[in-house]
């Protein structure tokens, strides 16, 4: 499976229940936040020799990571197969399942190195007139080089040695000494930027009682059912045709950043309270646009939780 902008909420998932999800996400705001100058001054640190042992290690530690896909495959054949006895199957299986999921990803690396050379900056490349394959400069190619390497250092983390984390994280920390704060709500959001910029505020902030209504919202309302995934899909075309799938993103990685500043971890993100998160930031990004009665599907757990304020 590839990472997307416009399926950002999926990857959300997975930064979430990895150790440095947080730091995968300050480093894609960072690549969403770029232009010209921005370029000019990653590309400036990019070191290809370097780079290209370290990305050695790299192929090796993928090898090692577990996919969602193959985890989920052999649970349900043990199940299809009597391997799991019948006093485990219920609550008992789904906590283990949970507890799998914590270290397993639905995408790899590859994917996400994929996202920031073509997603994230699909305005640096251009289309020969002839038809022939998109072009694109080598400063933008460097430049994404740093970034994509700086975010699988984090998205890997410990599966990878210490000096070859700092190989691949070293030129993006040293740039970013050099370049403006990164925003705290996204651009373009107009109307909807004081709900959204609410809710990550709100997210950041969570004591231990804020934690414990959103993890019993999560096991009660079990967002995923039919009239959830209705509304996600509707919030998500509000997302595309509004023009916001860069913007949406961006309040995607905040909400990331957000979700572990608050206290959350990745068995939180594995057990739904990702979902519940997600979906009310999708919701408010496209609050002025979405159906008031699909709003409400998504915002229903968070206010569940906390109330209307």
């Amino acid at each position: 499976m590839h990472y997307s902008l416009v399926s950002s909420p999926v990857l959300g998932f997975d930064l979430v229940r990895l150790p440095a999800g947080d730091s995968t996400a300050e480093v894609l705001l960072r690549a969403l936040d770029c232009g010209p100058r921005e370029l000019d001054v990653l590309a400036a640190r990019h070191d290809a020799d370097a780079r290209t042992q370290a990305w050695r290690s790299v192929r090796e530690a993928l090898r090692a990571v577990p996919r969602i896909t193959d985890v989920l495959g052999q649970v349900a054949e043990g199940l299809a197969g009597g391997v799991f006895a019948e006093d485990v199957v219920g609550p008992r299986v789904e906590a283990g399942v949970v507890r799998v999921l914590q270290g397993s990803t639905i995408a790899d690396a590859d994917a996400l190195v994929r996202l920031v050379h073509h997603d994230v900056f699909d305005w640096t490349w251009s289309a020969p007139l002839d038809g022939g394959p998109r072009l694109r400069t080598e400063t933008a190619g460097r430049a994404a080089d740093v970034l994509a390497d700086a975010a699988v250092s984090a998205y890997l983390g410990e599966r990878l040695p210490d000096g070859v984390r700092r190989v691949l994280a070293g030129p993006y920390l040293h740039a970013a000494r050099d370049l403006a704060p990164l925003p705290s709500v996204p651009d373009g959001l107009g109307e909807a930027q004081a709900g959204v910029q609410e809710v990550l505020q709100r997210l950041a902030r969570l004591d231990g009682t804020d934690r414990a209504c959103l993890r019993a919202v999560a096991d009660t309302h079990r967002p995923g059912g039919g009239e959830w995934a209705s509304a996600v899909h509707d919030a998500s075309w509000a997302v595309h045709l509004s023009g916001r799938v860069r913007t949406a993103a961006a309040a995607q990685m905040l909400a990331v950043r957000a979700f572990r500043a608050g206290g959350l971890d990745a068995a939180d993100g594995a057990g739904g309270l990702w979902n519940v998160v997600s979906g009310v930031v999708h919701a408010e990004v496209v609050a002025d646009v979405l159906a008031s009665e699909t709003r409400e599907v998504l915002l229903r757990p968070w206010r569940a939780a906390f109330g209307d304020d």
